[in-house]
């Protein structure tokens, strides 16, 4: 690319994002990053979510076979063996690795939106350089761009208005207050 071209695309506000390939690689990989951690994140909570429902099963079951036996052995003659079925020891462990582990993606997606958000921050920064900066105040935007064309007036029903201070007979002076008269566009 010659410098002519390269001088035009820089002039256009929209061709000009597409000028810093660095960055915008550096976000698609984040982008790649991130929803690879979401689909791993997704696959971990389905077999979580398998796993406390097939618990769940042996948990209801286990609970109806000891209150069978509770009732059972109330009686006379019942027997001593309960058909409960202890959990299996690894079960308990098997959870918190997959509870851990999708903590620990959680954190990396985390990591990874903040860097994104970093070089986005930096691109926009980049791209609004070059332009003016926002004004920040009613005066600084009437500085920037002028008084309006139109200004409000008491035979003006449009636009909003301030009225003059209203007459008080009672203390022969002028109110300190003044009334809004609103216009139709507001209304």
């Amino acid at each position: 690319m010659d410098a002519y071209s390269i001088s035009k695309r820089n002039a256009d506000p929209i061709l000009r994002l597409g000028m810093d390939q660095g960055i915008s690689a550096k976000l698609q990989s984040f982008q790649g990053q991130q929803s690879e951690m979401l689909r791993s994140q997704g696959a971990s909570a389905r077999e979580l979510h398998q796993k406390l429902g097939d618990h769940i099963i042996h948990h209801g079951s286990n609970q109806r076979s000891l209150e069978k036996h509770m009732v059972s052995s109330k009686l006379s003659f019942s027997s001593l063996s309960s058909s409960h079925v202890h959990p299996h020891p690894d079960h308990h462990r098997q959870v918190m690795q997959h509870i851990q582990g999708m903590q620990r993606t959680s954190s990396d997606i985390i990591a990874v939106q903040q860097e994104s958000a970093k070089y986005q921050h930096r691109l926009r920064s980049q791209s609004t350089g070059q332009l003016e900066t926002q004004a920040t105040s009613m005066s600084a935007w009437f500085a920037k761009y002028g008084e309006p064309k139109r200004q409000s007036s008491s035979g003006d029903l449009h636009l909003s208005f301030v009225m003059k201070p209203r007459w008080c007979p009672h203390t022969q002076t002028f109110k300190n207050s003044q009334a809004l008269r609103r216009g139709h566009i507001t209304k």
